[in-house]
């Protein structure tokens, strides 16, 4: 099923635009670049009742922050990774310690700030998905991609070569980039899901931060994890 994509966003973080047989948003931003964000629907000549679906790929506030915006004005239809519902609803606290040495010094702040930091109004998620699943109506199957978060996904566009990241690789200025280890819940598990997109013969990545991946992007995945995980193990 073909459709375009368009990118909005910055280094600091992406929202992309589906636009086919139907209209929908993959991440939100932050709720600090909600302008941004309303001005890239504009340029692209969408209004925010035009879409029709909106797609998480993990629960973190710079990729769910504007979603509850988006959906109470347009009644998109959410999507998103089961074991992050409960985060992306506010049920449970957004804060987890990651695994890298940073997280150690985070996890010693406040709670309330560290929730003040990844505060964002919470949403009811209408469809939970799964590894497997196939979300018809985009033509995207779902990848799990856990480790940043439990529930993180991606969005696979099998016959196009091309799939939304999330978190698992950044692309700034055109470099490979790890998730943010301090909000990162499995070193292990983010080398798995690398590996796991570095297998689907990916031309074209989409990542949540950064330049979009391409051309091999696999490839460039593949690379990338490898030389980390070696950095990891050896550390």
């Amino acid at each position: 099923m073909g459709f375009e994509v368009t990118r909005i966003g910055t280094a600091m973080g992406n929202a992309y635009l589906i636009k086919g047989n139907h209209i929908a948003l993959v991440d939100t931003r932050a709720p600090f670049g909600r302008h941004l964000l309303l001005k890239g629907l504009e340029k692209a000549d969408v209004g925010i009742g035009d879409i029709e679906y909106i797609l998480i790929t993990h629960s973190h506030m710079d990729h769910a922050g504007n979603a509850a915006m988006i959906k109470e004005l347009s009644g998109a239809q959410v999507i998103a990774g089961a074991p992050d519902v409960p985060c992306i609803e506010g049920r449970e606290d957004r804060w987890k310690s990651g695994v890298s040495k940073s997280a150690q010094v985070l996890d010693k702040l406040p709670g309330a700030v560290l929730e003040m930091y990844m505060k964002f109004k919470p949403f009811t998620v209408d469809r939970t998905v799964s590894d497997g699943d196939v979300i018809e109506e985009l033509g995207l199957q779902v990848v799990a991609t856990p480790g940043h978060t439990d529930g993180g996904v991606t969005y696979w566009d099998r016959e196009g070569g091309r799939a939304f990241i999330g978190d698992m690789m950044s692309y700034i200025m055109h470099r490979p980039g790890m998730p943010s280890l301090a909000a990162s819940q499995s070193l292990e598990e983010i080398f798995a899901s690398q590996e796991k997109l570095a297998s689907l013969g990916l031309d074209t990545a989409y990542p949540g931060h950064g330049e979009i991946i391409r051309p091999d992007a696999s490839a460039i995945i593949a690379d990338y994890s490898a030389k980390m995980s070696r950095k990891y193990t050896c550390a």
